[in-house]
């Protein structure tokens, strides 16, 4: 783009292509952007003039684009967000701040701490709407193109583009049922003979009880269920011999809620550390600092019990 072509450019037309690269697809971006489909095949030409080039290939399921627009996306994301922190207030009135701020994370975190996190917020901000979801293997994506404000999980990978923040750290323990065999000789061979319940998520290069065992000679753990979340498993361990090694946080609860056995591990496990991550956009933003500040200091103030 030269000089010429910038005074061409407005705000509208840069959220326009915001709106199709998130959406790469006109009537879902018109939708977006409120306005009809017609009006954005005309924005989507201007752009094209305005850039030099088609930015978007059209095939059957919507809008591929081209080089060039996946250059412009993340310096675009840049540019909006900048512009538009030019305009909060250099006062933040929460009573009067309307927002929508996406959080991924583990539905564990969310029943252990963020649950208080967002009492706090919505007293102190009425008019923020907390939108919570499972991570995503695609999280780092949606931190880049906007579509995400801020996940908190544990094994986050260190990013240049990305500001992270140790929230707390977890012990990880065994929860059995109370009538278990396996407690009657509490041991690594033990466990490591056992049938367990495993997180689907979790891939064997993260798993700290999969590496001991490859580490010391153990035979591979046979798994006998796998799901999607460790909430889940509360409910499958009673009356069953399977072990799950999980957070104690959420142990703690299945203690409470099933009677089930709580053990620390028979062999040593590092802690799980649980971060919040998000881009370094945000890392001035007013409100989404005093945000994860709050749910920072829910950690800080809560142990498991």
């Amino acid at each position: 783009m030269n000089e010429n072509n910038l005074s061409r450019v407005d705000l509208n037309l840069l959220k326009s292509l915001r709106a199709l690269l998130d959406e790469r697809h006109v009537g879902r971006a018109a939708l977006k952007m409120n306005v009809t489909q017609s009006a954005m095949s005309h924005t989507l030409a201007r752009l094209r003039d305005t850039f030099d080039d088609p930015l978007f290939i059209r095939h059957a399921k919507g809008l591929e684009p081209t080089a060039r627009a996946l250059n412009l996306s993340d310096k675009l994301n840049f540019i909006l967000d900048e512009i538009n922190s030019l305009m909060v207030p250099q006062t933040l009135n929460l009573s009067q701040v309307e927002a929508r701020f996406r959080i991924q994370t583990h539905d564990f975190i969310v029943a252990s701490y963020l649950s208080k996190a967002f009492n706090i917020i919505n007293q102190a901000a009425p008019n923020i709407i907390i939108d919570v979801q499972p991570l995503a293997k695609n999280a780092d994506e949606q931190l880049d193109n906007g579509q995400l404000d801020m996940l908190i999980g544990s094994g986050a990978q260190t990013n240049p583009r990305f500001k992270q923040k140790r929230f707390t750290d977890e012990a990880l323990v065994c929860l059995v049922d109370k009538d278990n065999p396996v407690l009657r000789n509490w041991s690594a061979e033990a466990v490591f003979n056992a049938t367990h319940i495993k997180l689907s998520l979790l891939d064997a290069q993260d798993d700290p009880v999969t590496q001991y065992g490859k580490d010391n000679g153990f035979p591979e753990r046979k798994i006998g269920l796998y799901t999607e979340s460790l909430n889940l498993q509360l409910s499958l361990i009673p009356n069953s011999k399977l072990i799950a090694f999980m957070p104690e946080s959420i142990a703690q609860q299945g203690h409470k809620l099933y009677g089930l056995e709580l053990k620390n591990s028979p062999f040593p496990l590092p802690k799980l550390t649980i971060r919040g991550v998000w881009h370094q956009r945000h890392q001035k933003d007013q409100l989404h600092k005093w945000i994860r500040d709050t749910i920072c200091g829910v950690f800080k103030n809560i142990s498991p019990q």
